[in-house]
């Protein structure tokens, strides 16, 4: 028995394309189809319509309600900063003394 692997295609109408080789023997054969995982197409092979375009370039802005549930208010607490200015000047004290002024 013949074992042969072969890449195919299934078209948009469902059938299956593929290239048999050269001197095949007529007669039955069992066939296994293997799913390869989907890729999706790069943008060269298929460019945005002008439609998919002009919704990108639409802004969708955001209540502050929806701000502040995904947690981007706030500043500096995570870091320990607790005022701004007084971290503002301990920095440049801190480089003051590393280059030596």
């Amino acid at each position: 028995m013949e074992t042969f692997h072969l890449k195919g295609r299934v078209t948009e109408s469902g059938e299956l394309e593929i290239d048999l080789p050269e001197g095949l023997t007529p007669g039955e054969v069992d066939v296994t189809i293997k799913v390869l995982p989907h890729e999706e197409k790069s943008f060269e092979d298929r460019p945005w319509t002008d439609e998919e375009i002009q919704e990108m370039l639409r802004p969708h802005p955001k209540t502050g309600a929806e701000i502040v549930a995904a947690g981007h208010t706030g500043g500096w607490e995570h870091y320990g900063i607790t005022d701004g200015g007084e971290w503002v000047k301990e920095q440049r004290r801190k480089r003051r003394e590393k280059r030596g002024w």
